[in-house]
């Protein structure tokens, strides 16, 4: 019998909307379905919040059955759970969309109405509208994925369970793809109606041909930097997990889930040469990393590449780069002063668990030089 607690990830449609609808309704829905608030003429949305507010009203008092007949989302749930709706957490995937984002919240409202935890998550330009927006938010659902649902919700004190039977079938297709990487299990409703199909994470190995680890410097551009590299530059990576405009190539959706899963066994190797031509290593810093266990030169690979990316937008347009896990600064003062030559004037963190580390370095020219790996002063 599982004990662990469970996350369901269900993408939403529109069939809270549209099921049970008179024809012209439904035609309205369907036609308006990638519409945003604004893209709506005030009659559209006039109609369509009435609309709204009669299946509100219906699905907030409604029963197990009637939520069934109603919500796709709402029947995978109650099915996974036999009839009586469980789980300890729900997220609720909407689309970029008006009527995305009103079903998605309505099935939240009921979900909370059995005294169950339900979070809609709008996906920025998740729509079926055109495939460049739909390729962004797909990007959009990896970040999202790799950054909050793994870390709010690890694996194996979790049990991750990805819920497609509602949804639109573009967007399904895709997560069920993302499933094999993130979740334990996919489920949908039979074309019966009743049944429920389980469909495990099979064990998959990733980059069996070691394109990434071939190709380690150029994915990490792509990546971390967010760099449109030339297509004769990354012959040798597949066409799947690039997206080429003109002569130019950046990392497909599938291209960036891949470099999700699979980069932190690179950087657990070796100290990687730097992203940035402005950045440096000293020989000292060479030799303090050649100690390091995996997992801190790990970290010490993350940090690195964040470093390269400040240094790169200082240059730019954007605002500059500076996370908190970063944390680029002067020193106060002038600690190592008569201690090292040339002397360290500025520090970023290493790492803040365990013993603090700081990584310690110079302006000296064009160049940022990495000088030492210290403790925190």
């Amino acid at each position: 019998m599982n004990t662990k607690p469970t996350i369901i990830i269900s993408p939403c449609g529109t069939s809270l909307l549209t099921n049970g609808t008179e024809e012209n309704l439904r035609k309205l829905l369907n036609q308006t379905t990638n519409c945003k608030k604004e893209e709506l003429t005030k009659e559209q949305k006039d109609i369509i919040d009435k609309h709204i507010a009669e299946r509100r009203e219906i699905i907030q008092t409604a029963g197990i059955n009637e939520a069934r007949k109603f919500s796709a989302e709402l029947n995978g749930i109650i099915t996974y759970y036999s009839g009586t709706p469980k789980g300890e957490q729900h997220i609720l995937l909407a689309t970029d969309t008006y009527l995305g984002d009103s079903t998605a919240n309505m099935v939240a409202e009921w979900l909370e109405k059995q005294k169950l935890n339900a979070t809609p998550k709008n996906i920025k330009n998740l729509s079926t509208k055109d495939i460049e927006s739909f390729r962004i938010a797909l990007s959009e659902i990896v970040q999202w994925c790799d950054e909050e649902l793994e870390i709010q919700y690890p694996r194996p004190h979790w049990r991750v369970v990805f819920n497609l039977t509602g949804g639109f079938k573009s967007v399904n297709g895709f997560l069920q793809a993302v499933a094999m990487f993130y979740a334990d299990e996919s489920i949908y409703i039979f074309e019966s109606g009743s049944q429920l199909l389980k469909i495990p994470r099979l064990p998959i190995q990733l980059d069996p041909e070691g394109f990434i680890g071939k190709n380690l410097h150029a994915f990490r551009r792509m990546a971390i930097l967010s760099e449109e590299l030339y297509a004769e530059e990354c012959k040798e990576i597949p066409e799947t997990l690039l997206e080429q405009i003109d002569d130019r190539v950046s990392l497909s959706e599938w291209g960036k889930l891949l470099w999700q899963k699979c980069c932190k066994e690179y950087y657990k190797q070796t100290l990687l040469p730097p992203l940035s031509k402005k950045l440096k290593y000293s020989e000292r810093f060479e030799q303090d990393a050649i100690n390091l266990s995996e997992d801190r030169l790990l970290i010490i690979n993350e940090r690195l590449d964040q470093l390269s990316h400040y240094l790169e937008s200082l240059d730019s347009d954007k605002e500059v780069y500076n996370p908190r896990s970063l944390d680029f600064k002067s020193l106060k003062g002038r600690p190592f002063r008569s201690r090292f030559s040339p002397e360290p004037t500025h520090e970023c963190d290493a790492w803040s668990d365990r013993d603090a580390k700081r990584l310690y370095g110079h302006f000296e020219d064009n160049y940022y030089w990495i000088d030492m790996l210290g403790n925190h002063l």
